[in-house]
């Protein structure tokens, strides 16, 4: 699309333009969004589909009129996902796929959604990440999802043809951990969200891109370390969970906690961090008192885990 795009007279060349929104995206830790996202809304907008063939089909004169009007669509977008979903950084999004409809959204209604229009966009979001919509067919799901934001832009609630099953059950059945999982990450959106502070002294853990290419990043900490989990004969499934997985900061993950047991480790946090209640309800553990804690029952930590993140998850979701 580059050859197709450039135009010397109104001095546009596309691989120039998307260097200088990828570092601006990169400011703000979204520098991972690729430029297919860019042309597939563009796309959606101008002929209502995303497929290779439709880009290909893309008025030349039309592309670069839209292109600054997008590009701010696009910014609006991660402004969105930042702030209201507070997904930090782009590499914990689901999809990047994602930015698309929300593009076309922005991109027809400039303003931040409220009321209803905004829960049915959660709604969106959630549904998308949660069955891991986009990870076949993607051009063609946008297509028709396209159709949907069209409904929440005129107000209507759209229709779902599939169904998202947030329950615990479902949530522990699928749940091993793997950092590039569209459902891992839309657990880790989750976590992401309540701002999870450090264990040690609550103050704020920095989420880091660079740190979160791989399931053994060094912001994932396994609340029941996995060699301790090891030592009393648990399953690899069980230990490598998203429900076991924290977000924390790397002096906690490799210099404090180690492969101590909970009860020993969190007894030192007890005496550092007079908020330590409050700290850890920044991670989905609501009562340290009920989960098992203080005497490692990895059984009780994981149920009553999967029961909270089930209860977060029904909130995001419109019946």
């Amino acid at each position: 699309m580059v050859a197709k795009t450039f135009d010397v007279k109104r001095n546009f060349d596309l691989s120039e333009r998307y260097e200088e929104v990828k570092d601006k995206l990169e400011e703000v830790g979204y520098d991972t969004i690729p430029a297919i996202v860019f042309l597939q809304t563009i796309a959606l907008l101008q002929r209502g589909e995303c497929a290779k063939k439709h880009i290909l089909k893309l008025d030349r004169q039309k592309f670069i009129d839209m292109w600054d009007e997008v590009v701010d669509a696009v910014e609006r977008t991660v402004d969105y996902f930042r702030n209201y979903y507070r997904i930090p950084v782009s590499r914990i999004l689901p999809y990047n796929s994602l930015v698309v409809p929300f593009a076309y959204f922005f991109y027809h209604h400039p303003d931040k959604p409220e009321t209803e229009m905004k829960n049915r966009l959660e709604s969106f979001f959630w549904r998308t990440a949660l069955s891991e919509r986009y990870s076949s067919a993607v051009e063609t799901k946008l297509a028709q999802d396209k159709r949907r934001i069209d409904r929440i832009l005129g107000g209507e609630q759209p229709k779902y043809d599939y169904h998202v099953d947030v329950t615990p059950d479902s949530i522990i059945e699928n749940g091993l951990f793997s950092a590039n999982r569209s459902y891992k990450k839309s657990i880790l959106c989750l976590y992401a969200y309540q701002e999870p502070k450090s264990f040690n002294d609550h103050s704020i853990v920095r989420i880091n891109n660079g740190w979160l290419k791989q399931a053994n990043s060094k912001n994932y900490h396994h609340f029941f370390p996995r060699a301790f989990l090891k030592r009393k004969g648990e399953d690899e499934f069980y230990i490598n969970h998203i429900l076991n997985i924290t977000i924390v900061d790397d002096f906690l993950n490799k210099r404090k906690i180690k492969a101590k047991a909970p009860s020993v480790y969190m007894k030192n946090f007890i005496e550092q961090n007079e908020n330590l209640e409050k700290t850890m309800r920044t991670h989905l553990i609501d009562d340290i008192d009920v989960f098992g804690i203080w005497n490692d029952d990895y059984d009780l930590f994981f149920q009553k885990r999967a029961e909270i993140v089930s209860k977060e998850l029904e909130k995001r979701l419109l019946v």
